[in-house]
């Protein structure tokens, strides 16, 4: 696989909560380098949910903040409903195409991958299997290649994932 300039960063919830200092150095180097660093309204969210709910004690729920805000991360969103609800719906399609996830399991990953997208993020971090799989160029590929003729941004964009 070719080197890749990496220009942007985005977090998923599951990269911020893994109990491991492979994350942290990752943390560093990335403000070491000062790679600019992206997460998403539903990310931040999921983490707020996460902790009400009880599914993450408070020190984990801490960590994953500290990290967050390590980086500098912005938040971001994509607000035009209209477009972002199709975008979903090609990247649940695409999902379940190329991982066979089904629509309940991928909704909030989808939607984190069309924001960081249409925002210009260029690389995600997860420990989700959707976003570090070989095969996951193809789901952006085919949100890409369908939604071309609106998003400009997105087909010009030179978007990538890990």
């Amino acid at each position: 696989m070719p080197l890749r300039e990496v220009r942007s960063i985005s977090f998923d919830t599951s990269f911020l909560l893994r109990p491991s200092s492979t994350v942290d150095r990752i943390i560093k180097n990335l403000r070491r380098d000062r790679v600019p660093c992206f997460i998403t309204t539903t990310v931040v969210s999921e983490l707020e949910q996460l902790k009400v709910w009880g599914r993450i004690s408070e020190a984990e729920y801490v960590l994953a903040m500290s990290r967050w805000k390590r980086t500098g991360a912005r938040v971001i969103d994509f607000k035009n409903h209209v477009y972002s609800s199709l975008l979903n719906q090609e990247c649940i399609a695409s999902m379940g195409e190329e991982h066979g996830v089904s629509k309940r399991d991928i909704a909030n990953d989808c939607n984190i991958i069309v924001t960081a997208l249409k925002n210009g993020v260029d690389f995600f971090l997860s420990e989700d299997y959707q976003f570090i799989s070989k095969v996951t160029e193809a789901v952006p590929a085919k949100m890409e290649s369908s939604a071309c003729t609106e998003y400009r941004q997105i087909c010009e964009g030179g978007s990538s994932t890990a």
